[in-house]
């Protein structure tokens, strides 16, 4: 995440609402970037001409920068700040410390205490002092928010945190002495504790004492080593300052003495907030001209990266209003219009409501997209009617997680007695052909580990607890488990469903985003029989890092081989201790995975991984039809195996994992890629005793199917392929005689094949 976006997102998490940017000439894309937050309402863009930004010194900006920020301020604005954008502002407690509500930072906090300080009629400015925070020792940029990667300052007598930065009524201020001070036409000044400034003689902008109460300005100065200098170097092209003139600047403000951990607890905040906001790295660019921000009050929200694209709205459909609804307004899409996000679609609407308070979850956005499905989005913010705190409008700037299709909005008003539902439009979106489609990428979350970002099942939603299924998809989950319970009874076979958790679940420690306190696998868990259902998600998080990959969605294989044991003995076919016996003398060897996520990322990421060396479950395939994904079919057979027995799996990517442990237990496994839909005749057909049905959390959204057929897949997936084609692309594949084939049960599935298919 660029610093750009992670300063917005900050700042909007602790309570600002708006900003006004000055950008001085920048050349890099930062401007095309504001632009953006412009048409959304969040910056009023500003760009002097003009300006000398060259010099190091924390008095350099032409004073005239300011008077065009308070010249272009909205008259709605009534307290300004100005900041830089490698400054955060972090509100404290009376002790300096971090204000929590129920172990989590109060973003009330900062806007309730500058009402306090500015109730007074006397003042106009208030003077934040710094705290400088130094590299942290880091030499290379990292992973990870500003506010996470350096947790070390200054100690609290350092002379540079005397610099303070203002706080003022716009209307007050005659002119600016310079970025630190103003002068004021009326009032007077006060610092963190209400207190008049005292200010060094002669030097306005650097206070007598340092005053860390109630808020104070986080400067990160220099950052990690290989920033500062990229930065230098951008920021002073052309200009008079020599290399040992900026290693002096680093050495000053290199500061390290204190441990400070305060801002990085608003990381996961500040990870939601910037799901709300367009990511620099759209245009390629790190962002370091504009200078200054405005603010106020208070705001909170969800959102991330776009770009343009022409939409069309081939229907748009309002529900009548009902009370206590009074106005629905959607400003994005527009007709014809709209902005593609990494995740979907922006929506950016307010909703008046007139009787009942628009907080604490009272008022709530309730998309649907898919039948049975729901996502509760977010409010952005809300404001109260006249003062009053029953009636008033919330806001909304999210993303829908579709691109094209049919999107039902709802509100949910919720009071102690009652909820009630009231439709308020349907869109069908519809994007144009250069519109790419939604596309899975990965996050990168603590100590490098990564996780999926949104993908066609909204992961990242589901994982944020955004994400509920409505009673009728729950109703699919119990009769699928009560048509394969019948199914289990017919073909005389023992069947277990199987559950792969999903990752960011499992090792939540190292998600970026906080984590929801229900999501649909939850739901479906709970309302599917005990015996019929295994969801080893304590069983992974015992195991704890060994679980995952590091750049992998799946599990590894120690996990898998543990997950394989505690199926066997769900099922009755021996102890789980003499099933985990059984692997006891398996081997392992470190090697570096890239993974399905590590691939994601440019450049490639991988990371150590144990994998299995003793043992190859390769030897013993006998057929693959060589299919990617949905409708592959590979048949093992294993004389050594432990028990005498057929095992059918119609399972998801996290089976491939357990085929080295099921290839040595059961003398024949046939695997299919269904990812838990099951084909009745294909069960029927191949005889066996055991029918393990193997899906992934994250596709719970819907139930399979068993009315699934996978000859129609095959053909749907083979309908067109060339030669060429499906010889470059499915090199796994292994033919069997027809005899073979007949014998286990698979040779239809293997005849609707097209003429030709496993030669070379």
């Amino acid at each position: 995440m660029d610093a750009l976006q992670e300063w917005i997102a900050f700042h909007l998490a602790v309570g600002v609402e708006h900003f006004v940017i000055a950008d001085i000439g920048s050349s890099d894309g930062s401007y095309a970037y504001l632009r953006e937050l412009k048409r959304l309402g969040l910056v009023t863009l500003v760009r002097p001409s003009g300006v000398d930004d060259t010099s190091s010194e924390p008095f350099s900006s032409e004073p005239f920068v300011y008077h065009s920020l308070l010249a272009a301020c909205p008259a709605t604005l009534d307290i300004v700040a100005f900041i830089g954008v490698d400054e955060f502002l972090l509100p404290l407690d009376e002790h300096g410390a971090q204000t929590m509500i129920a172990n989590k930072p109060n973003p009330k906090r900062l806007p309730n205490w500058l009402g306090e300080i500015f109730s007074n009629p006397e003042v106009s400015a208030l003077a934040l002092n710094s705290a400088c925070f130094g590299s942290s020792g880091e030499r290379f940029r990292g992973d990870g928010l500003v506010i996470e990667r350096f947790t070390q300052r200054s100690s609290r007598t350092f002379r540079y945190n005397r610099f303070y930065k203002s706080v003022v009524r716009p209307s007050r201020v005659r002119h600016f002495d310079n970025e630190c001070h103003a002068t004021l036409k009326t009032g007077h000044y006060v610092d963190g504790e209400g207190k008049p400034l005292q200010v060094v003689d002669g030097r306005p902008g650097v206070s007598r004492r340092v005053c860390w109460q109630g808020a104070r300005i986080n400067h990160y100065a220099v950052k990690s080593v290989e920033e500062f200098v990229l930065s230098r170097v951008k920021q002073r092209a052309g200009s008079a300052l020599t290399a040992t003139q900026g290693d002096a600047y680093f050495s000053r403000f290199d500061r390290n003495t204190r441990k400070s951990s305060v801002a990085k607890a608003w990381a996961s905040h500040v990870y939601l907030q910037a799901l709300s906001l367009p990511s620099t790295s759209v245009f390629a660019v790190p962002f370091y001209a504009p200078r200054q921000s405005w603010w106020r009050k208070t705001l909170s929200a969800s959102l991330s990266w776009w770009r343009h694209a022409r939409y069309a709205f081939v229907h748009s459909r309002s529900a009548p209003l009902k009370p206590p609804i009074t106005a629905w307004k959607r400003t994005w899409p527009q007709q014809s219009r709209g902005l593609l996000t990494q995740r979907g679609v922006l929506l950016q609407a307010s909703l008046s409501v007139a009787g009942l308070s628009p907080v604490n979850g009272n008022v709530q956005l309730v998309c649907c997209w898919q039948e049975g499905v729901e996502c509760v989005l977010p409010v952005t913010r809300f404001e109260f009617t006249d003062g009053e705190s029953t009636s008033g409008t919330v806001h909304f700037r999210v993303e829908l997680p579709v691109r094209a299709g049919n999107v039902t909005l709802s509100a949910v008003l919720t009071t102690e007695t009652s909820e009630q539902r009231i439709p308020l439009e349907r869109l069908t979106l519809m994007h144009d052909a250069s519109a790419q489609e939604l596309q899975a990428s990965a996050l990168i979350g603590q100590q490098g580990w990564l996780f999926l970002d949104q993908d066609t099942n909204a992961s990242l939603y589901q994982h944020l607890g955004y994400i509920s299924l409505r009673q009728e998809a729950i109703d699919n989950w119990i009769a699928y488990a009560e048509q394969l319970t019948t199914l289990s009874i017919q073909a005389n076979a023992n069947v277990l469903m199987v559950i792969a958790p999903s990752k960011e679940k499992v090792m939540h420690a190292y998600h970026p985003y906080p984590m929801g306190a229900v999501t649909p696998v939850d739901q479906v868990v709970e309302a599917l029989p005990d015996a019929f259902c295994l969801y080893p998600e304590a069983l992974l998080k015992q195991m704890g890092d060994d679980a995952y990959h590091v750049t992998d969605t799946h599990w590894t294989q120690q996990a898998a081989m543990r997950v394989t044991c505690e199926a066997v003995s769900r099922l009755g076919l021996a102890a789980l201790e003499d099933a985990e016996r059984w692997f006891a003398e398996d081997e392992y060897k470190v090697v570096q995975v890239r993974g399905d996520l590590g691939s994601k990322l440019n450049p490639v990421r991988r990371a150590a991984t144990p994998r299995l060396n003793s043992f190859d479950h390769r030897e013993h395939k006998r057929y693959d039809n060589g299919l990617p994904n949905f409708g592959r079919v590979i048949v093992w057979e294993n004389s050594d195996a432990v028990l005498d027995q057929c095992c059918l799996v119609m399972g998801a990517s996290s089976s491939y994992m357990m085929f080295p442990f099921l290839v040595r237990i059961f003398r024949r496994v046939i695997f299919v890629h269904s990812a838990g839909n099951v084909d009745v005749s294909l069960v029927h057909s191949v005889a066996a005793q055991v029918v393990l049905v193997q899906t992934n959390a994250r596709f719970m959204v819907a139930a399979p199917q068993v009315t699934w057929s996978l000859q129609d897949t095959i053909l749907e997936k083979t309908e067109g392929v060339s030669m060429e084609e499906h010889t470059a692309a499915f090199a796994q594949r292994m033919p069997a005689e027809q005899t073979a084939l007949a014998g286990w049960g698979v040779d239809k599935w293997n005849d609707c094949l097209p003429e030709g298919w496993f030669s070379a």
